[in-house]
């Protein structure tokens, strides 16, 4: 009997925040903390977002990352807002040249301004 099917349609969702898909011209740069003088990678490096949520997103680069890494990010939303500062996010998982990352640090006006532009995001699916 085949398994395959039902394995899949009974994955648990995880995400206590919804995610969006954004315009490619949803773009980050990020700086990596260097937490020890033996850092031997890229220490800067930009991507593209493929989906968005409050707490994170999924990222498509071709800057070299590992699960764990530290770093600050600079998110370029569409519409010519203003560069939205991610004061700290982690690598949470490294696929080829997709991550993603959790936002853990992040201002209460950049907050503010993810959610306008998820819910602007969210409003012109519809």
């Amino acid at each position: 009997m085949d398994y395959s099917n039902q394995e899949t349609d009974k994955r648990i969702e995880l995400r206590q925040h919804q995610r969006r898909v954004v315009p490619p011209t949803c773009l980050l740069s990020f700086a990596r903390f260097a937490l020890s003088i033996t850092f031997s990678g890229d220490s800067e490096g930009e991507g593209s977002v493929i989906n968005l949520s409050i707490k994170g997103c999924k990222v498509e680069s071709d800057a070299g990352v590992k699960v764990g890494d530290a770093m600050s990010l600079i998110l370029l939303l569409p519409g010519g807002e203003a560069p939205t500062p991610v004061d700290l996010a982690l690598v949470r998982w490294a696929n080829g040249q997709c991550f993603g990352l959790e936002f853990v640090s992040l201002g209460t006006a950049e907050m503010n301004r993810l959610r306008t532009f998820l819910a602007s995001a969210a409003g012109s699916k519809q």
